[in-house]
């Protein structure tokens, strides 16, 4: 069950403004002196600096953070280390593919439609192109259908009408096209499923369409061949799972 100081952050998390955002100066100028804790768990500040200019930089989350720990002291030793939680510039993971456990060291990403993800800079590399951030592997291997997760941003349009958008298009080169509905996991969103078929190199298209809290839209589309998807497949949803809007 979520403490009380969880439900705090959380709050924190989920009410960040633009004026929290003005305030972000203040609160860096600020923090190191008023998070009034006691003598052994005083955090080291100097060390952890560059670090926390980072996390702020991603605007009204990091700063609504922060302000709650200045302004309750009981909550800051939690608040700066659920900062450190979500805005680590790199952390190891723990993911399955094809039915193995292996550890990788995933880097901290800023989406050009205000979002984090993590990703592992050894195999994959993001760029943004139109809009459009894309992340794609680093081995390109010659004669295969192309492999990649795609991430937009649409305004002014639901979730369920974009998918009910995408089934119908999709319908027209896929022979199987199927709306999941609403999933948890690895992101809260609706999924849409499709592929040309069930041979080795025949293509999947997976689409999550997330509610940006904005009335608009996050589309994430991941395109990989049937061979790849308890590989490529596995490794693009494991990415999803730390994705994160960071501007409400």
């Amino acid at each position: 069950m979520m403490d009380r100081e969880e439900k705090k952050i959380n709050e924190a998390l989920l009410k960040g403004t633009d004026e929290i955002t003005e305030l972000k100066n203040i609160v860096w100028n600020n923090i190191e002196s008023q998070l009034d804790l006691k003598k052994g768990n005083r955090i080291d500040m100097k060390g952890k600096k560059n670090n926390l200019r980072r996390f702020f930089k991603y605007g009204s989350i990091a700063a609504a953070i922060a302000i709650v720990a200045i302004a309750n002291t009981q909550y800051g030793s939690a608040a700066v280390n659920k900062i450190k939680e979500m805005f680590t510039p790199s952390k190891t993971v723990e993911e399955k593919i094809e039915g193995i456990g292996e550890k990788k060291n995933v880097s901290l990403q800023e989406g050009s439609s205000k979002y984090i993800i993590y990703i592992d800079e050894k195999l994959y590399s993001m760029k943004t192109v139109e809009g459009k951030d894309i992340i794609t592997p680093k081995v390109k291997a010659e004669n295969l259908p192309q492999v990649f997760m795609e991430i937009q941003q649409v305004e002014g349009k639901t979730p369920e009408a974009l998918a009910a958008e995408k089934v119908k298009a999709l319908k027209e080169n896929y022979k199987r096209v199927e709306n999941m509905g609403k999933v948890k996991e690895p992101i809260s969103g609706i999924l849409i499923y499709a592929n040309s078929g069930s041979k080795w190199n025949d293509i999947v298209e997976k689409y999550y369409f997330v509610d940006n809290t904005k009335g608009g839209t996050i589309i994430i589309k991941q395109q990989y061949f049937v061979e790849a998807s308890e590989g490529h497949g596995s490794r693009f949803d494991n990415m999803l799972k730390e994705f994160k809007i960071v501007n409400q």
